[in-house]
Parts: structure tokens; sequence; C-alpha cells
């Protein structure tokens, strides 16, 4: 019903079960709260097509059950500014931490030592040869 899995999400994540449903609030569907409480997590990354809606009704009613959730801002649109808005403070009074989609990678990634780092920074837009030649500039002058 709400069209097709984004192509770049179902190539990293073969195997991966997508639900179909009709429900507004993805938390509504019994389907999707077994298969995040299947995971044993209780920190949850949740994005939406809407901030208001497909974002805000999912992230307020896990935390409601419990769950610390980050809204990704950012990874989600609105119809107008004053809906985007409107969201996030609705969110925010309900204890959903919003980020953007950097800060979400950046801390996932927790150490830019990691053989993955530069493919986070390239998919992030930052150079990253440019940023760990800046940082090994600023902590040769400050030893």
């Amino acid at each position: 019903m709400w069209g097709p899995l984004i192509p770049e999400l179902a190539e990293i994540l073969p195997g991966v079960h997508k639900i179909e449903r009709t429900t507004v609030n993805a938390w509504d569907e019994k389907r999707v709260v077994d298969a995040v409480k299947a995971t044993g997590r209780r920190n949850l990354i949740v994005t939406g097509i809407s901030t208001d809606v497909c974002l805000a009704f999912p992230a307020i009613a896990a935390t409601a059950d419990g769950f610390q959730s980050y809204a990704v801002i950012d990874a989600s649109g609105g119809f107008s500014q004053t809906q985007v808005d409107m969201g996030i403070v609705r969110m925010q009074q309900a204890g959903v931490i919003p980020v953007g989609y950097s800060n979400v990678a950046i801390e996932i990634l927790a150490d830019n030592a990691a053989p993955e780092a530069e493919a986070v920074y390239g998919a992030l837009g930052i150079p990253f040869s440019t940023l760990v030649f800046g940082l090994k500039q600023y902590y040769s002058k400050v030893a």
C-alpha cells in the first residue's frame, strides 16, 4: 500500500522482511512491534516520509512503550515547515530525541580508525582524507 521499498535500502538489507501494513502509525501494527522487540534492542532510530505523522507517531508510541527513540529529522520530510516544526515539538514533549542523519551515522561509527570510516564519511559527503589530514595537523600543533 505504501509503495515499493527504496531500492538502495533493499540493496544493503538483503533478506530483511518487508512488513506490508495499512496502519497510519507503524507502531499500531503488531508485526512491526514484534519485529522490533525480537531484536532485543531498546534504542530505536526512526525516520518517516512525513515528520509530523510517519516519524512522530511511531517514535512517540515506541517511547511510551519504554524504548528510547531517536528521530532522524533531516531524513524525513513534510508538507510544510509548520507541520515539520509541530511534529518535532510534539516528539520532544514525549521524550523522543531529535537527531540529524550525520549524527546517527557517526555515532554508530564511533571510531575514525574503523575500516568503514572512509565509506561512512564518503556517504555523508565529507572527504575523509581531508578530515583526517586536518585532525593530524591539529593534533601535531597541540602536542
